[in-house]
C-alpha cells in the first residue's frame, strides 16, 4: 500500500509559511478592527433603541395603539441620545479642548452627572412642562 504524501512544506520552510499566514491573519484583523470600529457607537445606540422599543411593547401589551406608543418611545430614545450628546459636547468640549480633562475622564464625569441630573431633577422638569408651559 502506498503512503499518501503531503504537499505541506517540512522543516524551516514550514515555519516560514506559518509566519506568512500569521502575518496575513494579523493584517486581516487590523483591517477588520479599522472597518468595524466606527460601527460600534451606532450599534450600541441601535441596541438601546431596540431595547427601549421592546420594553415599551412589554409594558403596553398587544392592544389598540400599541404601535404608535412603541414608535413614539423609540423616537424618544433617539431624541434622548441626541440631546444627551449635545449636552456633553457643550459642557465638556471646552475642558477637553483646553486639555484640562482627558476625553475618557470627561465622558465618565458627563455620564455620571447627566444621569444624576436626569434622575434627581427630571420629575420637576416634567411637572413644569406639563403644568406651566403646555397647559
Amino acid at each position: 500500500m502506498a503512503r499518501a504524501t503531503s504537499s505541506a512544506p517540512k522543516g524551516p520552510a514550514r515555519w516560514k509559511a506559518l509566519d506568512k499566514d500569521l502575518k496575513r491573519i494579523s493584517l486581516l484583523e487590523q483591517a477588520t478592527t479599522f472597518v468595524a470600529r466606527p460601527l460600534v457607537a451606532p450599534g450600541i445606540a441601535l441596541a438601546f433603541m431596540v431595547l427601549v422599543g421592546a420594553a415599551a411593547l412589554g409594558f403596553t401589551g398587544i392592544q389598540a395603539g400599541t404601535f404608535v406608543v412603541v414608535v413614539a418611545t423609540v423616537v424618544g430614545a433617539y431624541m434622548a441620545l441626541n440631546i444627551g450628546a449635545n449636552d456633553v459636547a457643550n459642557n465638556m468640549g471646552p475642558a477637553v479642548g483646553a486639555n484640562a480633562l482627558s476625553l475618557g475622564s470627561a465622558l465618565i464625569i458627563a455620564a455620571v452627572f447627566e444621569t444624576a441630573g436626569a434622575m434627581l431633577a427630571g420629575g420637576d422638569v416634567v411637572n413644569t412642562i406639563a403644568s406651566g408651559i403646555v397647559s
